[in-house]
């Protein structure tokens, strides 16, 4: 499972993608988080810990983000109230405003992917070099895992060698 989104002054680097959601006057601050390997821009919105809903009546288009706003999604809605969709490759210094919708979309490791609700004049308010997102957790557990599994199968050598020992000093003494 993914970490949910955290406030955008995170500082740890991300392997994938990192995707930024500034909601504008929805909420106070924009989130940040990490895609491990979004087949499109809605699924790295998914990945890096945001839930989507998508207008019924246009297909990839956004209605909403982790709930926001409050609004029925049967049609398009309205233009001065819409999740604009931005992109940036590392390094670049502003955004770029996607000329196709986020299910449209493939970012590559490395890319950033902004969202921002308004009326889609303005990218999301942290600029692409600022932005960062925490790795993903899907590379946190295989790291943690493999660790554990390391540990787990020394230990079980130790005490079969310890078994082994302890037998053939037994079996010397009989």
């Amino acid at each position: 499972m993914f970490a949910s989104a955290v406030p955008a002054t995170a500082q740890e680097p991300c392997s994938g993608v990192t995707v930024v959601v500034d909601f504008g006057s929805l909420a106070s601050d924009p989130a940040t988080g990490c895609a491990a390997d979004p087949a499109d821009g809605l699924d790295a919105l998914v990945q890096a810990g945001f839930s989507v809903t998508e207008v019924a009546a246009i297909r990839g288009m956004v209605c909403r983000i982790d709930e926001l706003p409050a609004t029925d999604c049967g049609g398009a809605p309205p233009a001065d109230r819409y999740w604009s969709y931005w992109r940036a490759e590392a390094g670049d210094a502003e955004w770029t405003y996607s000329a196709v919708g986020g299910a449209f979309a493939t970012p590559d490791a490395g890319d950033l992917e902004g969202w921002a609700f308004g009326d889609g004049a303005s990218p999301p308010a942290i600029s692409p070099a600022d932005a960062a997102a925490p790795a993903a957790d899907a590379d946190a557990e295989s790291d943690t895992g493999g660790s554990l599994t390391w540990l787990v199968a020394v230990a079980a050598l130790a005490v079969i060698a310890g078994l082994v020992i302890w037998r053939l000093r037994r079996d010397r003494r009989a």
